[in-house]
Formats: structure tokens, sequence, C-alpha cells
């Protein structure tokens, strides 16, 4: 957790890496109005100490014939942690968190078909300190981190900085089959998402421009996308809830329509379980938080609503929180 919040520039080339990863900075300077060297020495501050990561991400389903699940239950409370950095080492795991309340870990897994059974029944069936686990098929999307903008930047800005159109992520369709040079950048830029088009050619062994253009198909197919790794409360957004909803089946879709509208919404999906429904917001003040549980409309669809306070981050889009600064 950051000592404090980011300065208002900080925020914006914070946001304008949200909105796509790689952009230079003098794109990014350009959409913001400042100098190209102040975006530039102030961006490479906050990626080289680590407060900042850029990672790429491949789209698990198609490059890895995996589903998605959310992992989460109790532990006892002197193995809690143990529990959760067991499965923030999980090369499954993408995301994982430690709770309040009645739930206290959660992971998001992606799990292989040709070895879910194995995973779920023997591999993560007794893991050391949980006293219940449960696992929750994801559905459905509703909005996840390739999705989220946290509103410090304008349309106009946004569009400026966007060079590949937004598309949907991840893609539920047919496996495919990368060649050796899609698999040697893929992995590259999982490490490193802004490494240059000069280095990956070199450890690739293909052209600077066969590299640009073997990245950009990717990331048009919705194959692959970069993502800003970072402790939203860097950008002002230091309470971290996680929401368990559960609504009568025919207003889950209105809910799910609702929780789309709401910029405080990082993270939300449809499962299968006693809840419908897993919300991750992250929200500027616990004021914010009352709201959002007390006073927000689509609540007069939901039958139950369990909440937890994430009370620590141990792992976000495949980053472990020991690599962010």
């Amino acid at each position: 957790m950051p000592e404090h919040t980011a300065d208002p520039l900080d925020r914006k080339i914070i946001a304008a890496l949200i909105v796509d990863g790689r952009a230079t900075w003098s794109t990014i300077a350009a959409a913001l109005g400042e100098a190209e060297r102040t975006v530039a020495r102030r961006g490479s501050r906050l990626l080289e100490t680590g407060m900042v990561e850029v990672r790429g991400m491949a789209d698990p389903h198609r490059t890895a014939d995996s589903d998605p699940f959310i992992v989460h239950g109790r532990c006892r409370p002197d193995s809690t942690l143990t529990a959760a950095v067991a499965l923030a080492h999980r090369p499954e795991s993408v995301t994982v968190y430690v709770l309040s309340g009645p739930q206290h870990c959660y992971a998001d897994i992606w799990a292989p078909r040709r070895r879910q059974s194995r995973l779920f029944l023997q591999e993560m069936a007794t893991p050391s300190g949980f006293l219940q686990m449960d696992i929750s098929p994801v559905l459905e999307y509703i909005r996840t981190l390739h999705d989220w903008e946290p509103g410090i930047l304008t349309e106009t800005q946004t569009a400026q900085i966007r060079r590949i159109p937004k598309t949907r992520w991840p893609q539920f369709t047919d496996p495919v089959v990368l060649d050796r040079e899609d698999k040697a950048l893929v992995r590259l830029v999982v490490e490193n998402g802004r490494a240059s088009f000069e280095e990956l050619s070199r450890l690739v062994g293909i052209s600077e421009q066969t590299v640009k253009r073997r990245l950009d198909k990717m990331r048009q197919s919705g194959l692959l996308t970069f993502r800003a790794v970072f402790d939203p409360a860097l950008i002002g957004l230091p309470v971290a809830a996680l929401l368990w909803i559960r609504a009568r089946p025919s207003r889950v879709s209105t809910v799910a329509e609702a929780l789309a509208g709401q910029p405080f919404l990082r993270y939300a999906a449809i499962i299968m379980g006693d809840y419908q429904i897993v919300a991750d917001f992250r929200l500027p003040s616990k004021e914010a938080l009352r709201e959002l549980m007390l006073e927000a409309e689509w609540l007069e669809h939901v039958d139950r609503l369990e909440s937890s306070l994430i009370l620590e981050t141990l792992k976000q889009s495949r980053v472990l929180a020991s690599d962010l600064g």
C-alpha cells in the first residue's frame, strides 16, 4: 500500500497507461497537453520504482484452453495468510486477496480444461489453512481490468492515447495455436509490457516491423492485452471492497447492467454458486462505500448482499505484490 497518493500529473500518466500500456511518452504528453520531457521523466520514475508495472496478458481461454473460476473460502485465523500466499504462487492464479468477513481468501483462477478435476480435487483440495473452499465457475464477465477506466482522463484524451481499438477480453472462442515467434513475443511482453520493438526484435530474431505487426494483430484480435498494474490507492481510491450479490434470476441482468455503469467498479462477473455476481470496487472513501451498499438504486433487485474489505492484495494481473514497489 503506498504511503501517499500520486500527484495530479502522475495520476493522469497512470490513467494513460491503463488505456494503453504501450503508449509512447510523446503520445501521452500530447494527449495531456504536457511537455514530453516531463511526462517521460515522471512515467519512467513510476515504472523504475515499481509503483506501476505494465504486463502483457494473453487470453487464457484461447491460448491455454483454460476456463475461469473464483476460488474462495474460510481459513483458520492463524493460517489465512499462509493459504492466500499458497494460492498467489500458483501459476493458474491471476488475482489473490485476503478479505475481512466470512470469506477470508479469494482467488481468480484460470484452470486448464485437461487438469480441472486434478487441480481442484487434488492439488488445491487441502491447501494449508483452509477450513472450507468453494469453487465458483465464471459464466460471464460484466467488467474486467481490460475495460476499467477510473475517470481521470477526458474522452478526448482517452481517444488520443488508444491506438488499438478496444476489443472484448477475454473472448470465449476457439483456442488458437501460436507459432514460435508469437509465443516468444507473448512470453517477453508478459514479463515487460513496455519492452521496445528493438529489444523484442533482437530477442525473437525478427525485424522490428514484423514485431510491431504481430503484436498489433494479436491486440486487434483480442488475443493479447496490456495492463497497468498498481495499487489503486495511488490514484485516490484507497478503499477496496468485494461484494457478493444474490438477486432474483429475472433481475440478474438488470443488476449486471447497473453495475457496468458504476465508475468505481473495477471487476465483476456472473458466477455459479450461492451468489450470482461478485464485484470488486475501488472507492475514494468509506462514505462512498456506505452509499454504494445502502443507497444504490440496483439494490432494490438484490435479495442478499455480502461484503468484505480487501485487506491485502497478494497478486493482481498475475503480478505478485512483492514485485510492486
